[in-house]
Formats: C-alpha cells, sequence, structure tokens
C-alpha cells in the first residue's frame, strides 16, 4: 500500500529549517564515500549485534512496560525483527502482579544485566502493580556507534491503542553530562492508536525530535521537532524507510527520503536556547553542533503509555497522569485498549532491515 506523506512544520523555529521532498544538508560540504559499518537484515537474532536493555523502570515516562530478553518480545521470523508487548499477566499470573508478586530480573552475566530490577506488587510497594506490560528494548552500545554518518531502518510500525514505537540514538558516551545535556537523536517515534477519538496522536503521524538541554528542566526539544501526517492508510499499513543523515554541518531526518526535521548547525545549541544567564553551557568546549558532535548508537523499543506530556490526559484515555497509580487504571481498563492490539503480530514494531553509514574513514 503507498502512504502518500504530508509535511507539517512543527518548530519553525529551527534555523535554517525548510522541509521538501529532495533537500539536502543546507551548506552540506563533499565528503569521501562513506563506509557501511553496520548492516542486519535479520535471517537470525544476532544478539553480537543486538543488547538488550533490561529494567523495570518504565522509561524516564512513568512508561507501563518493563523490559526483559525474551523471545515472545523480541524475535526474528520469516526475515522480520518483531518487538512486541505482551500482558505480565500472562507471565506470572494477575494476582501475582497485582498484590503480593515479586518481579525480580537480576543477572550477574553481562548481556542480561538489569537496572531497577526488582519490584513488589500490591501494599508492599504503595499500592502499585507490576508493571503490566512486557515489552523488549534493544541497543548497539556494544556492537556499533558512529559520529556523523547515514542510517536507514526499513520498517512497519505496530497498531493497537497506546502503543509508542521509537527509532532514536543516544551517546555512548555523556561527553556533556547527563541527559539532555548530551543529546538525544529520535529519528522515529509513534502512537499507535489507530481509529481512536484522541487528538494528539496515532499510526497516522510519525514525528522526529533533537533532545538537548543543560539539565531536564531546560530540554529545548520543542525547537527541534516536526511532524508528519500521513495522507491516506498509516504508517501501520506497509513497510517504509526510516532514515537520518548527519555530519558536520548539519542533520535530517526522513521518510522514503522526503525530509522530516532538518536541523543546521549554523549556530550553537546554546545561542539556539536562550538559556538564562545563570546557567552553566555544557557545550563550551565542543564544536558549533555539540552536544551532535559525538559517537551515538542506535536504540529500537516499543513502549505502553506513561504519565507524561506525550500522552496528554483526554477523555478518550483510560488514564491519567495525576493519577497516583496510573499503570494500575491502564490495567484496570484494559476492556478499552486490549483488543485493538488484535492477532498475530499487528501491535508489533517489525523491521525488515537496518543499514548504517559512517562518514570516518573505511
Amino acid at each position: 500500500m503507498v502512504v502518500l506523506i504530508a509535511i507539517v512544520m512543527v518548530a519553525a523555529t529551527v534555523s535554517g529549517f525548510q522541509l521538501s521532498a529532495d533537500q539536502a544538508i543546507q551548506g552540506k560540504v563533499e565528503v569521501p564515500k562513506q563506509c557501511l559499518v553496520f548492516e542486519d537484515h535479520f535471517d537470525r537474532f544476532d544478539l553480537k549485534n543486538w543488547q538488550h536493555e533490561i529494567t523495570m523502570s518504565g522509561g524516564g515516562n512513568w512508561e507501563f512496560q518493563w523490559y526483559a530478553n525474551n523471545r515472545s518480545n523480541s524475535f526474528v521470523e520469516d526475515g522480520i525483527l518483531y518487538i512486541k508487548p505482551t500482558l505480565t499477566a500472562d507471565f506470572m499470573g494477575e494476582g501475582a502482579m497485582t498484590d503480593g508478586g515479586v518481579l525480580s530480573l537480576w543477572s550477574s552475566e553481562p548481556s542480561s544485566q538489569c537496572t531497577g530490577c526488582e519490584r513488589v506488587s500490591g501494599a508492599s510497594s504503595g499500592g502499585n502493580f507490576i508493571n503490566p506490560i512486557q515489552s523488549a528494548r534493544i541497543r548497539t552500545i556494544d556492537s556499533m556507534s558512529i559520529r556523523y554518518g547515514k542510517v536507514q531502518v526499513r520498517a512497519r510500525l505496530p497498531r493497537g491503542d497506546w502503543l509508542w514505537p521509537a527509532i532514536w540514538m543516544m551517546p555512548k558516551y555523556s561527553t556533556y553530562g547527563v541527559w539532555p545535556a548530551s543529546g538525544e537523536i529520535d529519528i522515529m517515534e509513534s502512537r499507535g492508536n489507530h481509529g481512536k477519538a484522541y487528538p494528539y496522536g496515532d499510526s497516522s503521524r510519525v514525528s522526529s525530535t533533537l533532545h538537548w538541554g543543560p539539565h531536564s528542566n531546560l530540554n529545548s526539544y520543542n525547537l527541534t521537532q516536526a511532524e508528519v501526517i500521513a495522507e491516506n492508510g498509516t504508517f501501520a499499513d506497509d513497510f517504509h524507510t526510516y532514515a537520518l543523515e548527519w555530519n558536520e554541518e548539519g542533520l535530517r531526518t526522513t521518510i522514503d527520503n522526503k525530509t522530516v526535521l532538518q536541523v543546521d548547525f549554523d549556530h550553537s545549541f546554546w545561542q539556539r536556547g536562550a538559556f538564562p544567564e545563570w546557567c552553566a553551557n555544557p557545550w563550551k568546549a565542543g564544536s558549533i553542533g555539540a552536544p551532535f558532535d559525538e559517537e551515538f548508537y542506535l536504540i529500537f523499543n516499543l513502549a505502553v503509555g506513561g504519565a507524561s506530556f506525550y500522552w496528554p490526559d483526554h477523555e478518550s484515555k483510560p488514564w491519567s497522569n495525576s493519577d497516583p497509580h496510573p499503570a494500575n487504571q491502564f490495567w484496570n481498563n484494559k476492556n478499552q485498549w486490549l483488543p485493538s492490539w488484535g492477532e498475530g503480530h499487528q501491535s508489533a514494531l517489525a523491521i525488515d532491515w537496518v543499514k548504517v553509514w559512517s562518514d570516518a574513514p573505511c
């Protein structure tokens, strides 16, 4: 199915930010032939390429999933990598999940090391359920990172209410400090809702974002963010190629070679953010593109919901961000969203292949 794409400019204040179907990075200079440094067509699930991030924390957005290394959540089938959500109740029983159960993910193995890896449900944890969804987050932190180059990922997005797929990059080294001072590159993220009366997004919309700022309260992502809307169908209907092009002059993200977000490194991010005078500049020792002048690695994940700005409250949403137990609300209202996840692999982020080129000499 062919999906036409309407480009919507969200961050009009981005310097040099222009949108077109075939625009290259403004001021881009000739560079040597790029070197293919990473490639996976998923003939098998090669864990030399992919490290699972195992955590109970639900990410920084109080999401409703926990991440595991489990072939129910991350697996290859017929040349496609699937990252698929499943129910914690199917893993440990609903009674244990809601009251008195313990989920422990501790391991001494380097490939299974975990953060925030034990949780008790019910009264012992202030009434909180164990995260009701099990999912996966995989990354190339041990196998591949680049400083300037190109990333291409052929993927089909999941269909199902409150699913949050992402293809993104994080700094291998926190050169400029903790998040978001060292940056974050979101090549693609979307909300899996389909046919919902939720005004803040669904699987027909995809966004690209850069996160940056001296500290989390001064994250200026809103200045470097853009969104595309499919004119017919959704991005869950078929595979599309999501890409990043990045060099010393700037970066842009694309879908099927059409520009989504372009940011030119024509002035520093310190100037771009117009931060308060009392705030220290973490990038003063970096280049004009800092913090986006260091090595970044690739991440695929599928989150579910969360009590954050990404999911503004609305009457169609089965939880409230202000509720003291939003994950409990979400689970207790599962009859409103679980049927939308469908059968088979409809609810999974499906990845056909990934290729990464580096600007560094081969």
